[in-house]
């Protein structure tokens, strides 16, 4: 206890004496700073602090006792005592750290072992409840490392996939066996550019949608050897209306780039025969909160029967089922060359 009155020192050993009995053990201080040094020195259960001390305030001393302790929790557990009726008072005295407010004209035994009580189960609880705290940010923390170990294990694992469909389609004799060989090659090679982005990320939901078509392309681009004085291709994704940048989930993201690097490479393989010079685009932008991607060339076009044939070519279904799965509608034109509009909710 820290007060100036040994009056009401002698009177709460006495009040806590009826309460504890031989269990009780009562140190008490006249002054701030001896009882700030005994405090610190002793460790005690619980703390009753006069509001008005002769060397600073109830108030300067919880400030300086809990100066040192870990944020939000408090060193101890303290009652404050006063003479004053003001719950003002009382307030401040609870925003400083104080976990209860006695008036000393009306303390009784069971009053203030009540306070002392409440007093304490409040910091244990503080206490509890900032460990259980701290031990979730430490299985999240956990959590993420295992997560981004697991992207890069996936993507070492798909780019050993798309290195042996490399050597089997350098291997292969057949140019038609060749071609499927690569193209098989280049959707792995989708697939662990996303795993890659993931485990990079600062985010391990979620991919930018930017970023992730740029990567596709480029890889395209090189893995078709394009000239890109002749064929050049551009990504133009607009931000969603809050300013953020599009993004997509996880289950969103390898379907998506499934899709883009279909029809990207549907572009490159057709789009340009007889070293015929164009672009391909990539667009996207956010509509009412459904996500509607572009994949446009100025090329020759396809055939105009093409989405409605019942024989689809192999990207053609690819696209189709994985258009199904995030409950995406699409459209397949032509318009000056061809043009493949995807729409799907963005969350």
């Amino acid at each position: 206890m820290v007060d100036d009155s040994a009056a009401d020192r002698n009177l709460c050993r006495i009040l806590l004496d009826e309460v504890y009995g031989p269990d009780l053990e009562f140190f008490e201080e006249s002054e701030a700073l001896t009882g700030l040094r005994t405090c610190r020195g002793l460790a005690p259960d619980c703390i009753l602090l006069d509001y008005n001390l002769p060397d600073m305030t109830g108030l300067e001393f919880l400030a300086e006792l809990n100066s040192a302790a870990p944020l939000p929790e408090p060193a101890f557990p303290v009652v404050m005592l006063t003479d004053l009726n003001s719950y003002p008072m009382a307030l401040e005295a609870l925003r400083f750290g104080a976990q209860d407010f006695l008036l000393k004209d009306r303390i009784s035994s069971h009053h203030l072992g009540l306070a002392i009580l409440k007093a304490t189960q409040k910091v244990d609880l503080i206490r509890e409840l900032r460990e259980e705290h701290a031990s979730l940010v430490r299985s999240v923390a956990e959590k993420d490392v295992l997560l981004r170990e697991l992207h890069h294990r996936v993507k070492n694992n798909l780019q050993i996939i798309a290195s042996l469909l490399r050597l089997q389609a350098k291997a292969a004799a057949d140019e038609g066996v060749t071609a499927v060989l690569r193209e098989s090659q280049n959707r792995v090679e989708a697939i662990a550019m996303i795993h890659e982005q993931l485990y990079e990320s600062v985010d391990l939901r979620q991919v930018h949608l930017t970023h992730q078509a740029n990567l596709l392309m480029t890889n395209l681009f090189s893995a078709f050897g394009v000239d890109r004085a002749r064929i050049s291709g551009q990504v133009t994704v607009c931000p969603r209306p809050d300013g953020s940048p599009l993004v997509l989930r996880v289950d969103q993201a390898i379907p998506v780039g499934l899709i883009l690097n279909e029809l990207i490479t549907n572009s490159l393989k057709h789009a340009f025969p007889d070293g015929r010079s164009g672009s391909i685009r990539v667009e996207a932008q956010n509509r009412g909160g459904r996500l509607d991607l572009a994949v446009i060339d100025d090329g020759i076009g396809v055939p105009e029967d093409l989405a409605t044939r019942k024989t689809k070519s192999l990207g053609l279904q690819i696209v189709e089922i994985l258009a199904r799965q995030f409950a995406g509608t699409w459209e397949l034109k032509r318009e000056a060359g061809t043009v493949f509009r995807l729409s799907f909710p963005e969350r």
